[in-house]
């Protein structure tokens, strides 16, 4: 077992950017700076486990947001490419994410058992199952617009509440897909593309799915959104493997997210796993100065924990997206940043504190206030409808300096010709200053 780690806030911050490809030191280069292209965006799906995916777009959607700031010229073709060669999955794992095609294998346990699952589906939705396989089986992929529009209607069925329909056939989808019998394979525009997993799973992962016996069919409604659980008593390799996965996706974790281990954990078991892997050397107790929250890191950050101290970092800015794995589990943010965030997106308008999509602003090894971005599409018009500061930070000419920075190159890669503030939570002159800073924008690539 190794000894505890007993490190302050500011260091595992450093740890945690560093993890995250988004700090620059004397010894790290940010992830941008070395990847690029398709096979950049494919080595960061590697790296960060899972991207999660959103498809809010008052700016470009969380997921390409995440990849903007790892993969060096990232566009999202960048990605589109990735999904029709074969080499992405989109499934369920922090929520609905972007994982590389290696994982395949380690979720078949899961489709599996989604599979049994949807066997409780009524015979419409069996039919409409049936129904989108077959055509599935005509072409190459297509999209859910191109199925079901004149066939039945479901009320209360996968996201809808009791007294809304939806169509059979996009429930349909959903199940054939969280079974594994559909997979993503690309978008037309903002629509998914399907295609049957067995005409599209690359050979080489296809040779690695074992087959896994299912439990029998909970009696449980069927929600597109959730994994089912991995029975502990029957799949126990896979529950660990899923386990160990969420741990390399967070780097350091407490055991009190609710999402832990990316299935359905008592406290107890929770407990007892971290335990035993801590007995193993597969992670590392983690004692934050002044936090009572007890962590818990994989060797590999906790390395970076070590090396941390004694690193100079230099400041560059990042807007960082809303679902990144950087703000997964807002505790943590909290612990290291001593920052407050919520996502306001689901919050009334009349009770938001901040705005609508605000992303935290990161600058070097600190998360320093928010912004709240709006794309104008066609007037090709990034607004920051706010821009916020923390009460500790005052910017001065270096952060307006890589502010500006990194803002003309967030404008060119949402295709914007001008940038504007309408709001600027700072007064006399600093607030000109941020102003200036703004007006001074050039849209500008990489």
């Amino acid at each position: 077992m190794l000894p505890e780690l007993q490190v302050s806030p500011q260091s595992a911050a450093r740890a945690l950017l560093a993890y995250y490809g988004l700090l620059r030191t004397t010894s790290a280069v940010p992830w941008r700076s070395t990847l690029a292209g398709t096979p950049g965006v494919h080595a960061a799906l590697l790296r960060l486990e899972a991207v999660q995916v959103d498809p809010i777009s008052a700016v470009e959607r969380n997921h390409h947001l995440v990849l903007y700031n790892r993969v060096g010229g990232y566009r999202p073709e960048h990605l589109d490419e990735l999904f029709r060669q074969g080499q992405a999955l989109e499934y369920l794992a922090n929520a609905r994410c972007i994982l590389p095609i290696e994982s395949f294998p380690d979720f078949w346990p899961i489709m599996l058992q989604a599979r049994a699952n949807s066997e409780t589906a009524g015979d419409v939705l069996r039919r409409s199952m049936d129904e989108v396989l077959a055509y599935a089986a005509r072409v190459d992929a297509f999209s859910p617009r191109e199925v079901g529009s004149d066939g039945p209607r479901l009320m209360g069925i996968g996201y809808n509440p009791d007294d809304v329909s939806s169509k059979a056939s996009g429930r349909a989808i959903d199940l054939l897909w969280l079974g594994g019998q559909i997979m993503v394979s690309g978008r037309r525009g903002n629509d998914k593309l399907y295609t049957l997993t067995e005409r599209h799973l690359p050979p080489s992962i296809r040779q690695q799915l074992v087959h896994v016996p299912a439990a029998p069919a909970a009696d449980a409604p069927l929600r597109p959104w959730s994994p089912p659980e991995v029975r502990p008593d029957t799949n126990q390799p896979w529950r660990a493997m899923l386990l160990e996965r969420y741990l390399r996706a967070f780097g350091i974790a407490d055991t009190g997210d609710f999402r832990f281990g990316w299935q359905k954990w008592p406290a107890a078991e929770r407990r007892a796993a971290v335990e035993r892997l801590c007995e193993e050397g597969r992670l590392v107790p983690v004692r934050i100065e002044g936090v009572r929250r007890k962590y818990y890191a994989v060797p590999e950050f906790a390395a970076l924990l070590a090396e941390a101290p004694n690193w100079q970092v230099r400041p560059e800015v990042r807007f960082i997206a809303p679902l990144d794995q950087l703000l997964w589990r807002r505790e943590r943010v909290q612990d290291l940043f001593h920052f407050s965030y919520t996502w306001e997106v689901y919050i009334p308008e009349t009770k938001r504190a901040f705005g609508y999509y605000a992303m935290p602003i990161l600058y070097g090894d600190r998360l320093v206030g928010r912004i709240d971005p709006k794309l104008h599409r066609k007037q090709r018009h990034l607004e920051l409808r706010r821009i916020g500061f923390e009460e500790s930070f005052t910017p001065d000419d270096a952060f307006l300096a890589a502010f500006t920075e990194e803002l003309s190159l967030f404008a060119a890669f949402h295709g914007a010709e001008r940038v504007s503030a309408a709001r600027i939570d700072l007064a006399g002159t600093l607030r000109q200053a941020v102003e200036k800073a703004v007006q001074s924008v050039e849209p500008k690539g990489e």
